[in-house]
């Protein structure tokens, strides 16, 4: 089967999106647009907040994985 039909296969088998009037596009948050004010309890702050713990705790994982790794490089080097 040539390429060519069998995209047009696809073209008709593929469910079709139905286009939907009157709907509102959903809000988009910039959440990198200027400084907010940490005592203000919004979305953006919290969004922002666990945005930092959370690479904190990968960045610190990150660490103590390449620390065991190269203890067990040179255990290796020595052993060996």
């Amino acid at each position: 089967m040539d390429l060519g039909r069998w995209i047009n296969n696809w073209r008709i088998w593929s469910p079709k999106v139905p286009e939907i009037d009157g709907v509102e596009e959903p809000k988009v948050i910039d959440v990198m647009e200027g400084d907010v004010d940490p005592e203000e309890v919004t979305l953006e702050n919290a969004y922002k907040t666990r945005w930092i713990w959370y690479h904190t705790i990968l960045a610190i994982e990150i660490l103590l994985t390449n620390v065991l790794l190269i203890a067990i490089l040179a255990i290796l080097a020595i052993k060996l």
